[in-house]
């Protein structure tokens, strides 16, 4: 409807249109006479003519008023272009401090940006070779321990073993002292004439230091046995 509207009304406006008017209602004038060809001049509502005169001021004012902004404006940006002079200037002389210090300590101008990268990466490289060695001497560790308790098991039968033919032994050299001091006694109690033999004598002699040196023998199983008990061994005590 609007567009139909809008069509009509252009329509309306191509028409010709005879009007009448006072003179008194016509301001047209061309060196301050009233020309006699009106065909070119157009007519205009005064109302409208004072509203449009109206309107002129009021873009005027806006006009000045956009020219103060804009001259405001202009003052903030050339301010806000120096402070950024300023700033850029402040930051040259910063970076220029900044590879002096650098030269000073390394020699050479360092990326920073690629250390703090490389920093990051060896901080993990760091911590997974601790973590690698720590494992590598629990290992070591665990296999010393192993190989050391393997050891002293070795030791302990060894001990064992030990000890136990040495408890033998002694029960073997008891039986044998039990049956020498017998003989002993049995002949000692024998009667005997002034004049004793040199064969049954000798026979008694032997028998007495045979008693004496397995009596020797006996102490020094004793005190391996004691010793054996000190290491921590078990040891096998037999039936007496």
């Amino acid at each position: 409807i609007q567009t139909f509207q809008t069509d009509k009304q252009r329509k309306l406006n191509e028409l010709h249109v005879m009007i009448t008017l006072k003179m008194s209602q016509v301001h047209h004038l061309v060196e301050g006479k009233l020309p006699a060809d009106l065909s070119s001049s157009l007519v205009f509502p005064a109302a409208e003519l004072d509203r449009l005169g109206g309107r002129i001021k009021e873009l005027q004012a806006e006009k000045a008023d956009l020219r103060k902004r804009q001259k405001v404006l202009r003052t903030e940006h050339k301010q806000l272009h120096a402070n950024q002079s300023a700033k850029e200037e402040k930051l040259r002389e910063l970076d220029a401090r900044a590879c002096d210090v650098q030269m000073l300590k390394f020699g050479q101008v360092v990326d920073l940006d690629a250390i703090e990268s490389v920093g990051v990466n060896k901080g993990a490289e760091d911590l997974k070779e601790r973590i690698k060695r720590v494992e590598v001497s629990q290992d070591r560790a665990l296999q010393a321990m192993q190989a050391k308790l393997k050891r002293a098991k070795l030791e302990l039968k060894r001990a064992t073993d030990q000890s136990s033919a040495s408890l033998n032994a002694v029960a073997n050299l008891f039986e044998q002292q039990h049956q020498l001091e017998g003989s002993l006694n049995q002949k000692q109690q024998q009667k005997v004439a002034p004049r004793e033999p040199t064969l049954e004598r000798s026979e008694r002699n032997s028998l007495v230091q045979l008693v004496k040196i397995q009596a020797k023998e006996v102490e020094a199983l004793k005190l391996e046995i004691n010793m054996l008990r000190r290491k921590g061994g078990h040891v096998y005590t037999g039936g007496k």
